[in-house]
């Protein structure tokens, strides 16, 4: 992504905002329609009727009666309206236009012709057919071309035949009865009326056709809808009748009806009633699958737009631990500096003001590496880059060397500071030794750090559940101890028991959090007890796995010599240099200085050093490539141990260090003591001879 480019992502909210939006329009939907229905309830109005069986028809003394009327009948009771059916047999159009009628049940669907009524959506499908007389005409004729074909004269049916036939002649008649009576009589070659009038005609032959042989020709492409007709200020009472109309089919009430009012072609219709139900339905199918496919898609977004999120948060941790990685490399390498001459001067000056300064200065340069360590160990965690280190190490060693550690500073406090380790205990076991060395040192250091009075106790004890092994630690101190209403928060980021603790005792509240992150790495837990006035209780138990060797032990009091080592110490920065340079030599080493890998390269091919100190990041070659170089060297000298001696601290330089042949790692700022301690672990590095 280039640099100032960001990407845009669609706010919760904002997503929030138009589910509520969708869900507020749907209800408006709903009430509007419950409203519509609701505001006919209880009237009255007039639907118009002609004389068109068996859809409808008239007489004086039944009224109206039929298939359409039956249907509307039950619409308008389910719609809780009352129908009053008027005989209107100048036909729909007229009767709604002159106001004789409100709504008319069956009529064709032209919006486009009807411009000036409110139609429903078609309810009804009818299809038209040709009659004709057989003898007359023995087979169907080929071109109706000037033939004479009798239709009623209704503007609907007529406009439909004047469509399909216009190059014939229509003979008009006034009433179905009558078309038949044209044909019969032989005033036409064909009648043209629709299924159900052809099946009415049929059943009720007028005296004309009682004798006649009649032909019957389907046309299914001539089918037309029928829909609900109204003024337009009545179109709502209409589609509300519609709807009933709808749930009507749904529940087979208009399939009853169809099979009372119609004889041959009841089948038909209860098909088409049926077909019409599964087109409806389909329609509900295919706005469900366009909604599943909106909600589909809209998933798929957000999953993309997520995953680029998780990109972005993954891309901007790398940058942080880099970033971090970085300055920690940049502070730790003058801090080697003013700690390592520190060390130095500690060694020259006997005069006990100068000795304290010193002291101070070399106990803020260690504070502020451990503030360096703490933010740069919660970053690796926060990143899930932390990595665990497992070697063997001595449990008694590692509790001994903490409380050497902090012995100097409990007896400035005039505490006591002591150990609790049992005979009992392993005397080596497999784990990371550095990290639970990092949580004891923090632990003790708040220890002293809040005891006043008394003093700091350090115990270790081994257990075996089942077949493993599992070490548990505990800090015991006299200090002030924890309010029981924040003993469950002291373990979160950036949390001490009040500021005032920070103002009186200093530090960054990452300390507790951290080594409880460390813990659960190594697959135990971190607990706390402790009572105001009466001290704090801090316990850790890690599980850990048998180690088989012990490692030499230096003698008591013994000083480390490397009188005679011929060192080379290969380091970019001069205040570094002078610093290893003075360490060693007053060590009893021989040193030799270069600049940078190339220089290291080169005096490696000209002398024989029996180790070589690398720093890892310097121009020209850094130390990886000059290690490389060195070991492609031949004879003795491509065998020489390289220790490296760099300010970075995180895995993946270990294993770039590992990678390129180097023996031992050790991290800037580093002390006399470890210093030494590592050069004397190595091997030498054997002679041509040998």
């Amino acid at each position: 992504m280039p640099i100032g480019k960001r990407r845009r992502f669609v706010p919760v909210w904002v997503l929030a905002c138009a589910a509520v939006t969708l869900i507020t329009l749907a209800g408006a939907w709903s009430w509007e329609q419950y409203r519509r229905a609701d505001r006919f309830r209880g009237g009255t109005y007039k639907i118009g009727v002609v004389q068109n069986p068996p859809t409808y028809d008239w007489s004086d003394r039944q009224g109206a009666t039929g298939f359409a009327v039956d249907v509307m009948n039950e619409a308008a009771r389910r719609a809780g309206v009352k129908l009053v059916w008027v005989h209107c047999p100048r036909g729909s159009r007229a009767a709604i236009r002159d106001g004789v009628v409100d709504l008319w049940p069956t009529g064709y669907y032209r919006p486009e012709e009807y411009p000036e009524f409110h139609q429903t959506r078609p309810w009804l499908d009818v299809q038209h057919a040709l009659v004709w007389v057989q003898t007359e005409m023995p087979r169907e004729a080929e071109n109706w071309d000037g033939k004479r074909i009798a239709v009623t004269d209704t503007g609907a049916s007529r406009s439909v035949a004047e469509r399909w036939f216009p190059t014939s002649n229509l003979v008009p008649a006034r009433t179905r009865q009558d078309v038949f009576r044209t044909l019969c009589a032989g005033r036409a070659d064909a009648a043209f009326l629709n299924m159900w009038a052809v099946e009415s005609g049929l059943l009720n032959r007028p005296e004309e056709c009682a004798f006649k042989e009649l032909r019957l020709k389907p046309m299914p492409r001539l089918t037309d809808r029928m829909t609900v007709i109204s003024r337009q200020e009545l179109g709502p009472l209409a589609d509300v009748l519609r709807e009933r109309i709808d749930d009507m089919i749904a529940d087979g009430a208009v399939l009853e009806y169809t099979q009372r009012w119609f004889s041959f072609s009841s089948t038909d219709v209860a098909q088409m009633l049926r077909l019409n139900q599964r087109n409806q339905q389909l329609r509900w199918l295919i706005a469900i699958c366009v909604a599943m496919g909106l909600t589909i898609g809209l998933l798929a977004w957000l999953i993309r737009n997520l995953r680029l999120a998780r990109a972005g948060a993954d891309r901007s941790r790398r940058l942080q631990a880099e970033f971090l990685t970085n300055v920690s490399h940049e502070i730790r390498t003058p801090m080697n500096g003013v700690l390592g001459t520190a060390d130095l001067m500690l060694d020259t000056v006997d005069d006990p003001e100068t000795r304290e300064q010193i002291e101070t200065i070399r106990e803020s340069a260690y504070g502020q590496l451990e503030l360096l360590n703490q933010i740069l160990d919660q970053s690796k965690i926060d990143s899930g880059v932390l990595l665990l280190e497992i070697t063997p190490f001595s449990p008694r060693r590692l509790v001994e060397q903490v409380e050497k550690t902090f012995l100097p500073a409990a007896r400035r406090k005039g505490i006591w500071l002591r150990t609790d380790i049992p005979l009992d205990l392993p005397a080596m076991v497999q784990g990371d030794g550095l990290r639970i060395r990092q949580v004891l040192t923090n632990l003790v250091n708040n220890a002293v750090k809040f005891t006043a009075n008394g003093g700091v106790e350090i115990s270790v004890r081994a257990a075996f559940p089942g077949a493993g092994l599992e070490l548990s630690f505990g800090v015991f101190d006299s200090g002030i101890g924890i309010p029981a209403a924040v003993q469950g928060t002291i373990f979160e980021k950036f949390r001490q028991v009040d500021a005032s603790t920070t103002r009186k005792y200093g530090g960054t509240g990452l300390g507790l959090s951290i080594s409880r992150q460390l813990v659960r790495l190594m697959g135990g837990d971190l607990t706390v007890e402790s009572e105001m006035g009466k001290g704090s209780q801090f316990r850790f138990r890690v599980p850990l796995g048998a180690a088989r060797a012990a490692p030499k032990a230096d003698a008591p009091g013994q000083a480390v010599s490397l009188a005679g080592l011929h060192v080379l110490v290969v380091e970019d920065n001069l205040v570094n240099q002078r610093v290893a340079q003075a360490l060693l030599q007053r060590l009893g080493a021989m040193v030799e200085l270069a600049g940078n890998g190339l220089e290291a390269v080169a005096r490696c091919r000209e002398s024989e050093f029996d180790v070589v100190l690398m720093d890892c990041h310097m121009p020209e070659m850094d130390g990886y490539a000059a290690t490389r170089e060195i070991r492609k060297l031949s004879g003795a000298i491509c065998r020489v141990p390289i220790v490296a001696l760099t300010a970075g601290v995180s895995g993946e330089e270990r294993r770039k260090a590992a990678q390129s042949g180097m023996d031992s790692f050790l991290t800037k700022p580093v002390n006399r003591e470890e210093l030494a301690a590592a050069l004397v672990a190595l091997p030498r590095r054997e002679s041509p001879a040998a």
